[in-house]
């Protein structure tokens, strides 16, 4: 006995072309304008690790971000081929996007309806949480998309009942986890999914069932401990080191809204009113799939439930974007409550005001400061390489949060920085396990006599700083003892450029 809606009375050609539409849509979704916005912070983190030799990435990775190994490693030959552009760099998320809006399809088509299935891949590709990972050098759309195809896969096996599958769904989860090692938590919602699905309660091929998962899971597990434990080690490493955590700050927001729906308050809203619908008639069979609604109610709590559980533990790790992976269960919900309406032209109507609901965040995260909380690091590198000659002193603040520093933009856009001086640089944080270098600053005490003698051999010099960390006095004057004039000033999002330059350093400007 299968699990679930048997595809077979599905039309042969919509068993493919379905899907591969699908996916054609959320592809062009997640790359329209991608290349648009500026990188913010960790996609200048991808950047860095992607830039190092192979062999050097690897040591670095067993120092610091070893959970994104893997990705780093893809990257790194991704680049290799491609180049640095925005658009090539975030193409890949884009594409796993489009992968994963297919899958999902092929997924829902095996429990449900043809119409529930391609509702949840069109969800799945405007769903704002997906839309902002589908745009970004990082790994999170990646992790959705595998999610989703080791899913289809341990269905596939349950169904099939054949060694070989098994095999096919081991290498699934293992591919997970080598990925994002907390991904590991999906095993819990496959046992469990498995355990409670309604076809298991005939009995007929549980055990059968339990017992491919079973050795499949053990086998990855297996596999991929080498990688867990790296990942443990040096994250006891970090956090015995004192390393500031990288859980943010937990709040009912972070939690039930931001994993699913981003910075959406009105696709939260109406979510949570579809939500609230699909629970007052659960016991509706006919109009509720059983099967759907607990694999998509297990996808959606348990990975956000095991990582608050282990914060609690051990250490805050909770970030909205690490459950990104779990969004396509929210898809399958929202799917079911939507079809679940006897008038067509009410689920017609829902789905209209979704896609309306999508579109003022997938516009913002659009926009050249769309990411990392209004990130400018291109706006600043394109300014200084317009401006700036070959040769002048460049000083980017290095202070405060990791995530607004204007240093990031030379992390980001190195090319636009080339041909000027570096004045700030001490040595670079890679060997030591950092992405940050070291620095001298400005306006710390200590460093001022050695930095003062760097700008001595400059005639120009562009100082960026935050907008809420501006130039004090005391900075303006050691710059006008060493003979500099503040000659320019220009503001971005959230930085300013400042241009100070000595008399002999006017001329041919």
């Amino acid at each position: 006995m299968s699990i679930g809606h048997d595809p077979a009375v599905a039309h042969p050609r919509s068993r493919w072309l379905d899907p591969v539409v699908a996916g054609l849509a959320a592809l062009l979704v997640g790359v329209a304008a991608a290349w648009v916005p500026s990188y913010w912070s960790d996609e200048a983190t991808t950047l860095q690790a992607a830039r190092l030799p192979l062999g050097s990435l690897l040591e670095f990775t067993h120092q610091r971000d070893a959970v994104h190994t893997a990705y780093y490693v893809a990257m790194h030959a991704w680049t290799g081929l491609f180049g640095e552009s925005t658009l090539s760099t975030r193409l890949p998320s884009a594409l796993a996007a489009g992968a994963g809006a297919a899958g999902l399809l092929v997924l829902v088509r095996m429990l449900t309806t043809r119409t529930t299935a391609v509702l949840a891949a069109g969800i799945y590709a405007v769903l704002p949480r997906l839309t902002l990972e589908a745009a970004e050098a990082r790994p999170y759309a990646l992790t959705a998309a595998l999610a989703v195809w080791a899913t289809v896969l341990v269905l596939v096996a349950s169904r099939r009942q054949s060694r070989w599958w098994w095999v096919a769904y081991g290498t699934g989860l293992a591919a997970c986890v080598a990925v994002f090692v907390p991904m590991v938590s999906i095993v819990l919602v496959h046992g469990v999914f498995l355990l409670l699905a309604p076809a298991q309660r005939r009995r007929r091929g549980a055990r059968h069932r339990l017992l491919g998962w079973s050795i499949s899971t053990g086998a990855a597990l297996l596999v991929t401990a080498p990688v867990i434990g790296t990942v443990i080690r040096e994250r006891t490493r970090l956090l015995g080191d004192g390393d500031p955590a990288t859980g943010s700050e937990i709040t009912w927001y972070s939690v039930l809204v931001e994993p699913w729906f981003a910075t959406s308050v009105a696709y939260a809203v109406l979510g949570a009113g579809l939500l609230i619908l699909l629970g007052t008639r659960l016991r509706d069979r006919s109009r509720t799939p059983g099967s759907v609604v607990l694999l998509g109610a297990l996808w959606v709590m348990l990975p956000t439930g095991v990582m608050l559980l282990v914060g609690l533990a051990i250490a805050p790790l909770f970030q909205a974007r690490l459950v990104a992976w779990s969004a396509p269960g929210m898809c399958l919900l929202l799917a079911v409550a939507i079809t679940g309406f006897r008038k067509r032209w009410v689920s017609i109507a829902l789905i209209a005001l979704l896609v309306a609901a999508s579109v003022p965040t997938y516009v913002l995260q659009r926009l050249p400061d769309g990411k990392g909380g209004g990130a400018d690091l291109a706006q600043v590198a394109s300014y200084v390489e317009q401006q700036a000659r070959p040769g002048d002193a460049v000083l980017l603040d290095a202070t405060g949060v990791v995530s607004t520093r204007p240093r990031q933009a030379l992390y980001a856009y190195p090319q636009r920085f080339a041909g000027l001086d570096d004045v700030a640089f001490v040595s670079s944080g890679i060997a030591a396990g950092r992405f940050t270098d070291e620095t001298l600053q400005l306006d710390d005490a200590d460093d001022r006599a050695e930095l003062s003698e760097r700008l001595a051999a400059t005639d120009r010099v562009w100082i960026v700083r935050r907008q809420v960390d501006v130039l004090t006095d005391d900075d303006r004057e050691l710059l006008e003892g060493l003979g500099f004039a503040n000659a320019q000033e220009h503001r971005t999002g959230r930085s300013v450029v400042y241009l100070f330059v000595k008399p002999e350093g006017r001329a041919g400007g």
